[in-house]
């Protein structure tokens, strides 16, 4: 008799090395690794174990700063997650407070093995698209306690979009989580042009019963305009999937080569991320019947996914996630430019219809 060989188990993670770099003058250093050490008590708590300190060059100079280097270890990608989710507590936002006023420059990198580097990225030009379409996305922000039947009063009224003049689309979805600065619910709209939709928006339908309907559920509401900076598709017909809305604000005063910078780290995901089927990135323009509660919005960053895991899974745990992109939006990068207050929101998906 013979048995079949039982599967050999899946590796283990590999862990994360995460380095730390501080600049500063060799007068400061004893303060900066006092803080470090009471830094490393809550890091020890979000899974951040320090390994070691090490200064560069091996001696005080009288006019020129030294290095210290800072290496933590991580278990793994989703140990990342869990510690990035306390970035913004205040003991956390102290530290990097009392950091910044001592040091020259900081900056966190994260480093693996060099056979656990990932492949290149794909070539998306070939996916490479042009919307020429007019639309508006928003989120609805409904009463903390709003329950299923004011959802679905909400619904009924908005369902009636589809008789604006023009409307090529009218789709609103509920979002799987009110949390993270999503709504309750996404609305779509979609016209031929930007004229077509301020014919729709002078109409009797939207000034007596769509706006008004909005304004007696909804207690915020962003409405925006799209002004596409890059958009793709590997899949233009996708049905059935996700939709994911990431609303951002840039903080003050980020350097416009910067922010093109950024827009071009995000626009290169869907080359890395092949479970990012379409996607879009536009800057926001915020429209009259906008009612945002906080800053102006900067950018619409939109993808379609064929199933929640594509998004859960695949784009959370790629290393072009969490150790490239993320540093834009992680306080504790030292090259933060997004403000944390942002939005991300995902939804059911009949059908895609981002860049169209």
């Amino acid at each position: 008799m013979t048995t079949t060989p039982a599967p050999a188990p899946a590796p283990a993670p590999a862990p994360i090395v995460v380095q730390d770099r501080f600049e500063l003058f060799a007068a400061d250093l004893p303060r900066l690794r006092e803080l470090v050490a009471g830094y490393a008590t809550g890091a020890a708590a979000r899974g951040l174990s320090l390994v070691e300190e090490r200064v560069s060059p091996p001696l005080a100079l009288a006019d020129q700063p030294v290095v210290l280097w800072v290496r933590w270890t991580l278990p793994h990608a989703g140990g990342f997650w869990t510690a990035r989710a306390q970035t913004h507590a205040p003991d956390v936002v102290q530290f990097w407070a009392d950091v910044d006023a001592l040091v020259v420059s900081r900056a966190r990198t994260y480093l693996v093995a060099p056979d656990q580097v990932g492949p290149p990225p794909t070539d998306t030009r070939p996916d490479a698209v042009t919307p020429t379409r007019w639309r508006e996305t928003a989120q609805l922000h409904l009463a903390a306690d709003a329950g299923e039947e004011q959802l679905g009063a909400l619904a009924a009224v908005l369902a009636r979009a589809a008789e604006l003049p023009g409307i090529e689309a009218a789709i609103l979805s509920p979002n799987y989580l009110a949390d993270l600065g999503a709504g309750h619910l996404t609305w779509d709209l979609v016209f031929p042009d930007r004229g077509t939709a301020e014919v729709a928006h002078e109409s009797e339908l939207w000034a007596d019963v769509l706006l008004p309907a909005i304004e007696e559920h909804c207690t915020s509401w962003s409405a925006l305009g799209l002004d596409t900076i890059g958009a793709g598709a590997r899949e233009p017909g996708i049905a059935g999937g996700v939709k994911r809305t990431a609303l951002f604000r840039l903080l003050p005063g980020v350097d416009p080569e910067v922010e093109s910078e950024f827009a071009r780290d995000t626009l290169a995901m869907p080359a890395h991320i092949a479970s990012i089927r379409n996607w879009r990135l536009s800057r926001a323009i915020a429209l009259d019947w906008d009612a945002t509660d906080g800053a102006p919005w900067d950018f619409v960053w939109e993808q379609e996914y064929a199933d929640l895991d594509g998004l859960s899974v695949d784009y959370m745990i790629h290393p072009h996630h969490w150790a490239h992109v993320d540093r834009w939006f992680d306080l504790e990068s030292g090259a933060q430019v997004v403000d944390p207050a942002l939005c991300h929101a995902f939804a059911g998906l009949a059908e895609g219809f981002i860049v169209r």
